[in-house]
């Protein structure tokens, strides 16, 4: 059995919460999916986490896939509470870090990705809310470059962006995937310039070995309340984000 210690992160309501407690019911941890509106979360249990709507302490919820169990940390998102994110970066193998597709990046995204890129932690991202009016997945994607990275390719692809109808589907890694990986990983650059042409093989061994050093960021698109998206943000934290062994038992 494999272990994934997964934080959770992101600006004030761009749906941490509302992304842990999908993934818990996804996958068979609970019975009944939570609302935050409601205040019947798993993790935001306390009084003043339930009235107010927003994660004030670190919450740990685990679901296994596979021969692996995710622990998930889902963390403040408020600026106010930074000392409670930064202790529960210290035991994280992997984060995910979510944007709301309307709101877009915030100061406090901008912070944390420079954290987590200067701890150089596998981080995937996460644009939540595209079946939300005013959803705008394809500029906010050269926004995220802009104003976060440029170490950054879709692997998803939305259509019907801001309606109810809104569908996410997996995005084979192209020659623009192959472009961005080119300025942090030297063999896909050697590749695309002395040929031949990566190979999608070349490219999906590129994109691990870049997303475990904490260099480069696959980003994914969904919507925690609906379900969209979810399950290929799953699997990419499976296959990319490196988890840990648990040791083996002492011989007697």
């Amino acid at each position: 059995m494999h272990t994934l210690n997964i934080g959770i992160l992101a600006h004030v309501d761009a749906g941490k919460t509302s992304l842990t407690e999908r993934l818990l019911f996804d996958h068979g941890a609970v019975d009944r999916l939570g609302s935050v509106d409601a205040g019947d979360t798993r993790t935001d249990d306390g009084g003043i986490e339930r009235r107010r709507g927003i994660t004030i302490r670190s919450a740990v919820a685990a679901f296994t896939i596979g021969d692996t169990q995710v622990n998930l940390i889902d963390t403040p998102g408020h600026s106010d509470f930074v000392a409670e994110v930064e202790r529960a970066l210290e035991v994280l193998d992997g984060a995910v870090l979510l944007l709301s597709a309307v709101e877009g990046v915030q100061a406090r995204t901008r912070v944390l990705l420079r954290t987590l890129r200067r701890l150089r932690l596998p981080t995937l991202v996460f644009v939540n809310k595209v079946d939300r009016a005013g959803a705008r997945p394809e500029s906010l994607l050269a926004d995220v470059r802009r104003l976060l990275t440029p170490h950054v390719a879709p692997l998803t692809v939305v259509t019907g962006a801001g309606t109810s109808g809104a569908r996410v589907v997996a995005r084979t890694p192209d020659e623009r995937t192959a472009e961005a990986l080119a300025e942090v990983d030297p063999d896909i650059l050697a590749a695309l310039v002395d040929g031949p042409r990566p190979t999608p093989r070349d490219l999906a061994t590129a994109l691990a070995a870049r997303t475990a050093d904490g260099t480069f960021h696959p980003l994914y698109h969904g919507s925690a309340l609906g379900g969209q998206g979810v399950a290929e943000l799953v699997k990419g934290l499976v296959s990319l984000v490196p988890a840990a062994t648990a040791p083996a038992p002492a011989a007697s």
